[in-house]
């Protein structure tokens, strides 16, 4: 007798499941992961810059307590280890410049999750984030924009490489940047401790001495310092984590997500201690930017300085390569035509323009979306 192989599962072409399919599979722009590897390889290199000034004192992480994963890890001599730490920093710097892109992010990768890996002591969540960061910048052609890969090609006179691959790393990554929201919410909201603010009211008062010896006027201490004051301030922050977690997955309320990601960061960064989590998360909200680029056109008058003004700001700022510039006559106006060919165009249009650069739309998109808040508003659409 002979074994029949089992039929192979198709399916249905409208099925949820082969839609999940092709939107895995659908290629996209790997511009945001390119501007992610440009922006991670500086924060690895203060990931780093710890544990290598501990190393030129002549100590490593086995000189003090630690506690192996497991024992059949392997444990370098003390003098490859360190070492290998400065492949890691040469990794680093060849990630931010782009060269020898792939390699050098593939080194920093196994580098980086390897001595993480070393002892349980080295787990954190902002090490594990990086980690996971890394991983999926590993797995991208993201060296072929922004990279001295890419220019060197382009100096030997050979054709660029594709810009688009595969999506899934960045559907990937991009569920893991809203995981790490809403797990750090959920748990907050069920931690008796936390909901209630004694943990935040805590951690103020074991910092007492620098807080009234810091800039802030004092009434302001009196604030932080109230145990009445955390009791609500615990709340907003577990409200703030769970409504970024939420709005990060639709385009309606994506850029109200970002502002206030970015915004809670940097209260976190001047109140706490978490190492270089903040500078990751604020770097990995490039990823929830469309992929797909150059979809919208940017028309400026070559008669307008003003208008010549905004086109050399756009070529140097616009580094996730949202705008194409074309020239022509614009009565004077700046006009701009959304994907959906929607047009905007004078003062609503510059103010469009500088919320989709990264260096200003955090100062612009406040007034981005209060404009989009109010009721019939014909610019909704557009500032998707």
């Amino acid at each position: 007798m002979t074994a029949t192989a089992a039929p192979l599962r198709v399916e249905r072409a409208g099925s949820p499941l082969a839609a999940f399919d092709i939107l895995l599979g659908r290629p996209v722009s790997m511009r945001a992961m390119a501007l992610l590897r440009l922006l991670v390889g500086p924060v690895v290199l203060l990931h780093l810059r710890p544990i290598l000034d501990a190393a030129r004192r002549g100590r490593i992480y086995r000189d003090s307590f630690h506690e192996p994963y497991a024992a059949w890890y392997p444990d370098l001599p003390r003098e490859l280890y360190v070492a290998m730490l400065w492949i890691a920093v040469v990794a680093a710097l060849a990630m931010t410049i782009g060269l020898l892109t792939r390699v050098a992010t593939a080194t920093a990768f196994l580098i980086v999750t390897y001595n993480v890996f070393l002892s349980t002591t080295h787990m954190h969540s902002n090490r594990a984030y990086l980690m996971l960061v890394l991983a999926a910048l590993a797995v991208v052609p993201c060296g072929r924009e922004l990279s001295l890969d890419a220019w060197i090609r382009r100096v030997r006179g050979r054709p660029p490489l594709p810009t688009s691959s595969p999506g899934w790393p960045l559907w990937l990554l991009r569920f893991e940047a809203a995981t790490v929201y809403a797990a750090s919410g959920l748990s907050k909201l069920f931690d008796r401790d936390w909901f209630s603010g004694t943990v935040t009211w805590h951690r103020v008062v074991l910092v007492r001495d620098r807080v009234e010896a810091s800039v802030l006027p004092s009434w302001a201490v009196d604030v932080l310092t109230d145990r009445s004051f955390h009791t609500v301030a615990a709340k907003l922050i577990i409200a703030t984590e769970l409504c970024i977690a939420a709005g990060l997955w639709s385009r309606r309320t994506r850029y109200a997500a970002v502002w206030l990601a970015i915004c809670f960061h940097l209260a976190i960064e001047l109140s706490a201690e978490v190492q270089v989590f903040s500078l990751l998360a604020i770097a990995a909200l490039v990823i929830w930017a469309v992929p797909s680029s150059r979809d919208r056109v940017l028309v400026l008058d070559p008669a307008s300085p003003s208008h010549t003004r905004m086109a050399a700001a756009v070529r140097t700022l616009d580094w996730l390569a949202r705008f194409r510039i074309e020239w022509g006559p614009s009565g004077g106006a700046v006009t701009v035509i959304a994907r959906d060919g929607r047009v905007v165009e004078g003062r609503r249009a510059s103010v469009f323009v500088l919320s989709r650069l990264p260096v200003t739309a955090w100062f612009v998109l406040p007034a981005v979306l209060l404009r989009n808040a109010r009721p019939g508003s014909s610019q909704a659409a557009v500032a998707t």
